[in-house]
């Protein structure tokens, strides 16, 4: 639904003072072209952007303001229609995929992330009509049940890092809403890849939040189990990364994100 928070959009670290700026700084020209200010009424319209804001900074790791051309295309998805859920989807999904790159280029803009969210907005809208042809084909009540499971084992993780990691703890507990939320908003065939997009994203943010001294160690052992091994530069950089990622999970105990297995 339109105006809920879906799919991972929870209120970040870094605020949503952004749009507020933009609303006020540009809303002379947008009533103009004919925008109603979303401070009236109730507030549904003001409350989408600053989900999306919030977001898009969580998943670049740091504040971000939104250009007004980012807007304009954030306030298209808005006049469409589209769900929350398809946007948290097409941009947790385009961050992993530049996380799995790594190529230096990082994702600085909304417009980034429009052809994810394009293609997520129309699998969303094909799945509900088809659920809404042919009830019995709807997804297993028992996909909730495992979001469930999934979040009280995430829940269960930031605690245990809360006196030692708090960094870690953060990134876990916000993990954990953005997991709960997708287990409500969408379908069993986007979840299963919307999770594996958060478990990206989980293990990156995890792997900044350790102390440096952890970090240095567990480089050092990446270092040496692949130094001797006869591969392309790419390939050595693809496995160590995935060492990283098993490093990690083995020492925050960290749940595998997945649903239906």
């Amino acid at each position: 639904m339109v105006g809920r928070a879906g799919p991972g959009v929870s209120p970040g670290k870094y605020g949503s003072i952004g749009i507020v700026h933009i609303l006020s700084s540009y809303c002379n020209p947008f009533v103009g072209w004919g925008y109603t200010d979303p401070m009236d009424g109730d507030g549904r319209e003001l409350s989408y952007y600053r989900s999306v804001e919030d977001l898009f900074a969580s998943l670049r790791g740091a504040p971000h303001v939104l250009s007004p051309r980012d807007f304009q295309l954030l306030r298209s998805w808005w006049r469409e229609g589209v769900p929350l859920a398809a946007v948290a989807s097409g941009l947790t999904e385009v961050f992993a995929q530049n996380r799995e790159r790594d190529d230096g280029d990082p994702v600085v803009s909304l417009s980034y992330c429009r052809h994810a969210v394009k293609r997520n907005a129309k699998r969303l809208a094909e799945m509900r009509a088809g659920q809404s042809e042919n009830p019995s084909g709807t997804a297993p009540t028992e996909t909730s049940g495992d979001c469930g499971s999934l979040v009280a084992a995430l829940t269960e993780a930031a605690d245990s890092q809360r006196r030692t990691r708090p960094p870690v703890a953060e990134v876990l507990a916000r993990i954990a809403t953005r997991v709960e939320a997708a287990g409500d908003e969408l379908p069993l065939e986007m979840l299963d890849e919307h999770l594996f997009g958060l478990e990206s994203e989980m293990l990156h943010e995890c792997w900044a939040a350790i102390p440096q001294n952890e970090q240095r160690t567990i480089e050092a052992r990446i270092e040496q189990a692949v130094a001797g091994a006869s591969a392309t530069d790419e390939a050595r950089r693809r496995s160590a990364k995935a060492l990283r990622d098993r490093e990690i999970r083995l020492l925050l105990e960290l749940p595998r994100l997945e649903v239906g297995r």
